[in-house]
C-alpha cells in the first residue's frame, strides 16, 4: 500500500496527459499515423526525458492503443491479414536493430534523425492529398509484395531509433504503391504497428526504458482513445485527420532539428 501512494505522489502530476493520450490515439489510429510521432516531442519538451527513455515510453503507450484500435478494426472485418503478417516479420528485426542503435547514438543525432524524418513524414502527406490517388483494392498477392520488401525492414529500424517509422512507412506502400482501399490501409497498418509494438516493448521492459509514471496515464487514455479511432476513421474525411496531424508534425519536427544542429556541429570543434 505505500509503495502505491508513493507511486502516486511521483505519478500525480503527470494526470494532464490521461487526456492528451486519449485525444492522441483517436487521431493516430484513425489516420493510419503512429502516436509516438506526436508523444515522443511531448516527452522530449515537456516531460524533459531522455530519448531512450522517450522512445520506450512512446512505444509501450502505442501498443495499448494500437492494441484497443485493432480489435475495433477487427469487429468492422477491415484488415488485410494476408499482407499483415509478412509485414510484421520484416519489421522486427529492424526495430531489434533500431532500438540497439538507439542506446549508443548521440542524442543530438537522434533528435535530427527524428526531426527530419517526421518533417518527411508531412511532406509526403501534403503530397498525397494534393494529388489525392487513392486505391480500391482489397486484397494483395504475396509476390507483389517481393519488390518492396526492404520497406518494412528500414521503418522497423526507424521506429526502433525514434518510435516512428513502422506506421509512417507501411501506410504509404499500401495506400500509394498497391493502391489499397484507404480504409483497409489504415486497418491494415494499425495491425503491423500493433503487433510489432509488442516485440519492442518487450525489449524496452527489459532495458528499463519505460517511464511508468508517465505511462500509467498515457497508456489508460490510449486504450479509451483506440476505440475511438476507428469510428474517427468512419465519420471523418481522412484529409482532415491527414492534415492535423502533418500541420503538427512539420512543426516540431522543424523544432527538433534547428534545435539540435548546432548542438552536433559543437561535436567537431
Amino acid at each position: 500500500m505505500e509503495y502505491i501512494l508513493d507511486f502516486w505522489a511521483s505519478a500525480s502530476g503527470n494526470l494532464f496527459m490521461f487526456p492528451v493520450a486519449i485525444c492522441v490515439a483517436a487521431l493516430a489510429t484513425g489516420s493510419g499515423f503512429g502516436g509516438g510521432i506526436i508523444f515522443l516531442p511531448i516527452f522530449v519538451y515537456v516531460l524533459d526525458m531522455t530519448i531512450p527513455q522517450s522512445i520506450g515510453t512512446s512505444m509501450v503507450t502505442e501498443l495499448c492503443g494500437m492494441t484497443s484500435a485493432m480489435i475495433g478494426y477487427v469487429r468492422q472485418r477491415q484488415i488485410e491479414y494476408g499482407m499483415a503478417f509478412p509485414m510484421v516479420l520484416l519489421s522486427i528485426p529492424g526495430v531489434v536493430i533500431g532500438l540497439h542503435l538507439a542506446m549508443v547514438i548521440n542524442e543530438a543525432i537522434l533528435k535530427v534523425f527524428f526531426g527530419l524524418l517526421v518533417v518527411g513524414c508531412a511532406a509526403w502527406t501534403f503530397v498525397s492529398m494534393i494529388e489525392r490517388k487513392y486505391g480500391d483494392r482489397e486484397g494483395l498477392n504475396v509476390e507483389e509484395m517481393y519488390p518492396f520488401s526492404w520497406v518494412p525492414f528500414i521503418g522497423g529500424i526507424s521506429s526502433g531509433l525514434s518510435s516512428v517509422g513502422t506506421a509512417e512507412t507501411i501506410f504509404p506502400l499500401l495506400e500509394r504503391i498497391y493502391k489499397i482501399n484507404v480504409h483497409r490501409a489504415i486497418a491494415t497498418t494499425i495491425v503491423v504497428e500493433g503487433l510489432v509494438g509488442w516485440v519492442a516493448t518487450s525489449i524496452n521492459i527489459w532495458e528499463g526504458q519505460i517511464r511508468w509514471d508517465v505511462a500509467v496515464f498515457t497508456m489508460t487514455g490510449v486504450l479509451i482513445g483506440g476505440q475511438l479511432g476507428p469510428i474517427v476513421n468512419r465519420i471523418t474525411p481522412v484529409s482532415v485527420l491527414k492534415v492535423i496531424f502533418s500541420v503538427f508534425v512539420f512543426l516540431t519536427g522543424s523544432k527538433m532539428v534547428y534545435d539540435n544542429i548546432p548542438k552536433i556541429l559543437g561535436l567537431f570543434k
